[in-house]
């Protein structure tokens, strides 16, 4: 950030942290408007700490998307209140309900409501786009855990973001695009476990967030935000190239990684809930996705093939492996009891 304009940047950190706080320690739906508008005009200034015109247009882009998604979450509140007489109620199975929902889903740019995300993330910096990706989800995830009818389109929205999410960040060349489809992806397994259990839909937003830090902190290295840049960072030692590939397998789902176990504890809540389709069908997407983590894990090691020639690293690499076969000692059991209830139903 700006150090010259420090005590303002930290103003707008807090504005931004209190209104989602705000949001999701309230239980009138006019408080938790109020803390979402708290927390836009938060991050908006820090969007634009550099002053670039691509920055600007980028904050523009958000300002307007998310005032939209606050104006037909303002208008569906307010039909709601004069079909319930309640500005608390949650389970209402009224039309306003699904546009509510809808709202939601737009703040958090999940498919079909995804376009604006990628365009307005190309320009960011790594550190604002750390935001948007983590923190900014976590208030409208939460309120759509509080809204317990029109289930289906939630399920809806999941399958599209996983598989969407997935196809379109295979043939990007851009970093941020790819984290930022990437994070589509992953949305797409939050937002049912905000549906079922809204502990679980913060655990994996808590595990996601603390994978990417280092990986963000990487790429905010490089000269060039592009794919091809990760084949050219000589400088690098062994050890960090190994540490950002187990990184990047961690975050497609890897086993036994950490992105595995937060995987790994939906999909067991999902088959307790009888919901045997949709872990399948989100599984798929990861397992699409695993393709573009696959490709910047080869980027990053194309020009560290020396590392299976070193006799300190070769340690380390074995017992990388060993780690993986574990995993396939962990995810043999759990198709075993998946092949059980296909066979008991």
């Amino acid at each position: 950030m700006n150090n010259k304009f420090f005590p303002s940047n930290f103003m707008m950190i807090m504005m931004m942290f209190m209104g989602s706080i705000m949001t999701m320690s309230s239980s009138h739906w006019m408080m938790m408007w109020m803390g979402l508008e708290l927390n836009l005009m938060g991050i908006l200034p820090l969007m634009n700490i550099k002053s670039k015109n691509l920055e600007i247009e980028s904050s523009m882009k958000y300002f307007i998307i998310q005032s939209l998604s606050s104006s037909l979450f303002f208008l569906s509140s307010m039909f709601m209140f004069l079909y319930s007489l309640n500005m608390y109620i949650m389970l209402s199975n009224s039309t306003f309900s699904s546009i509510m929902m809808v709202s939601l889903l737009i703040k958090v740019g999940s498919v079909p409501f995804h376009f604006w995300l990628p365009s307005m993330c190309k320009f960011l910096s790594w550190s604002i786009l750390y935001f948007i990706l983590t923190w900014q989800k976590l208030a409208p995830l939460y309120m759509l855990s509080l809204i317990n009818s029109n289930f289906y389109i939630m399920i809806v929205s999941s399958i599209s973001s996983s598989i969407i999410g997935s196809i379109q960040a295979i043939n990007q060349t851009n970093l941020q695009m790819i984290m930022t489809y990437s994070s589509i992806s992953h949305l797409g397994w939050m937002i049912p476990a905000a549906s079922i259990n809204n502990s679980m839909m913060m655990f994996y937003l808590f595990m996601y967030s603390i994978i990417i830090i280092p990986l963000f902190n990487f790429f905010s290295s490089f000269s060039t935000n592009f794919l091809y840049s990760l084949s050219e960072q000589t400088y690098m030692n062994n050890n960090q190239n190994i540490l950002i590939s187990a990184l990047l397998l961690s975050l497609g789902g890897l086993p036994p990684s950490l992105g595995f176990i937060s995987k790994l504890m939906i999909i067991n809540m999902m088959v307790y809930m009888n919901m045997i389709l949709l872990p399948l069908i989100l599984f798929l997407g990861t397992i699409i996705s695993l393709y573009f983590y696959l490709n910047m894990t080869m980027m990053i090691l194309i020009k560290s093939y020396s590392i299976f020639l070193s006799p300190i690293m070769k340690i380390k690499m074995k017992l990388f492996l060993v780690m993986n076969m574990m995993g396939s000692l962990i995810f043999i059991p759990m198709l075993i009891y998946a092949m059980n209830i296909f066979y008991k139903s």
